[in-house]
């Protein structure tokens, strides 16, 4: 039995376990940045008929979850297990070696100084060791001495840096897993000067629940630049249950709306737009005309007015105050502004423009930003190197020697010029003795 738990302990402290563990996550990660998330069924049907690389069809993808990969239970499994991979490791290997770090020790056998990567053994003359002393806290060395022993390090951020980056990927890991369970997205498409709930999800997190939000579209414009949209904007306000506007905001593409709830924001992204319908003045009575585009994914509508005698056919192309008007034959008659009369009794008072909005809601984003700025910090700290310096003097000869943890062939140019300065310092006392 205690062997099986020593099996399974290497297992979750195996680097290469881990990095398999890695490799499965990178793996399910792409899919999910190559196919669609979130989409309906008849979506994948229609999209996946013919397989991709002979084997991925909709059959494949609706079985194995790879619609909503980021919420499937293996997804979250291969997370726990990395979690559990990277605590194990930080425990059983990172905390030993930061907490010995701390810890000094002397060299008292002269067979020890062989098995460095770095030593020298050098004639103990006129103050050598206080020399060396000396330089080291120049190079702002940590330095312990006992009788003719001397240990000295330098780095030990070095040793701390790799604990912060395994708790800064625990950190993303938790955040992706809480951002799997309550987030949601939603689509809606609102009329200028109406008040909307968010009550149409595009996608609901296990354990979401939809936050009571009040919010009006004041205005609706777009941005036009050489005759092509260049921007297009919704002007928005948070109501309190009142009717009181608690924030005002004009949104664009990539500018959105953020609002605190229950201290997680929630994010209102301009992302489409439709005109609804014309608003006409006839007879001293305002009546509202519905448009219809004329293809799909177009910026182009169509409509029709009855009057008396005649049958009108109006062609709106993009939101602009201009439109076209055709007989009931289709002949061409004249162009027309918004506030203009057709004929004597009917006027073109207003269009009617609707807003896209996507909204989005996910606590977990803060988390995830604050594991990845731990993260890029404590990676480039985790590259300062852990030096080690060792010094055992007795009557005659002093031995020094070193190690690293990395930077090896840094740490060899130094330990060089370090040896040739404390050489020349003692051919110069030799020189002295002499004279």
């Amino acid at each position: 039995m205690k062997l099986n738990m020593i099996g399974k302990k290497s297992v979750f402290t195996d680097l290469k376990f881990a990095l398999f563990l890695l490799a499965i996550i990178a793996i399910a990660s792409s899919l999910g940045s190559f196919i669609e998330q979130d989409e309906s069924i008849n979506f994948y049907e229609e999209n996946y008929r013919k397989p991709i690389y002979g084997f991925i069809n909709a059959s494949l993808i609706l079985k194995l979850g790879f619609d909503h990969i980021y919420r499937t239970w293996w997804f979250l499994f291969l997370l726990i297990l990395l979690g559990v991979c990277l605590i194990s490791c930080t425990i059983t290997r990172q905390f030993p070696l930061f907490l010995t770090s701390k810890d000094y020790f002397f060299k008292n056998q002269k067979k020890s100084f062989l098995n460095f990567p770095f030593f020298i053994k050098l004639r103990n003359l006129f103050y050598l060791k206080e020399t060396i002393i000396i330089k080291l806290q120049s190079f702002h060395f940590f330095i312990f001495q006992k009788k003719n022993f001397v240990y000295a390090y330098k780095g030990l951020i070095g040793r701390i840096s790799p604990i912060l980056v395994h708790f800064s990927l625990i950190l993303i890991l938790i955040g992706s897993s809480i951002g799997a369970f309550q987030n949601f997205k939603a689509q809606e498409i609102v009329a200028k000067g109406e008040v909307f709930h968010i009550q149409n999800p595009i996608r609901v997190g296990w354990i979401t629940s939809f936050p009571n939000i009040n919010v009006r579209v004041n205005d609706f414009w777009v941005e036009y630049e050489k005759n092509k949209i260049h921007q297009f904007y919704s002007n928005l306000s948070i109501l309190d249950n009142f009717g009181n506007e608690i924030k005002n905001q004009t949104i664009s593409v990539n500018n959105p709306l953020r609002y605190k709830f229950s201290n997680s924001p929630i994010d209102f992204y301009q992302s489409d737009w439709n005109l609804l319908g014309i608003r006409i003045s006839k007879d001293k009575q305002i009546y509202e005309y519905p448009l219809f585009s004329l293809k799909e994914n177009s910026k182009s509508w169509i409509t029709w007015i009855n009057d008396l005698k005649e049958t009108y056919t109006l062609i709106f192309d993009q939101f602009e105050n201009t439109f076209l008007i055709y007989n009931e034959n289709g002949n061409f008659l004249t162009r027309k502004n918004v506030g203009d009369f057709i004929n004597e009794k009917i006027k073109i008072v207003e269009i009617l423009p609707s807003t896209g909005l996507l909204i989005k809601y996910d606590p977990s984003i803060q988390i995830i930003y604050l594991g990845f700025a731990i993260l890029m910090v404590t990676t480039s700290l985790s590259y300062f190197p852990y030096i080690q310096i060792w010094i055992f003097s007795s009557k005659k000869n002093s031995w020094i020697g070193g190690s690293t943890n990395r930077g090896k062939i840094q740490l060899e140019i130094q330990f060089e010029n370090f040896i040739r300065f404390l050489e020349k310092r003692v051919e110069s006392s030799v020189f002295n003795q002499k004279i």
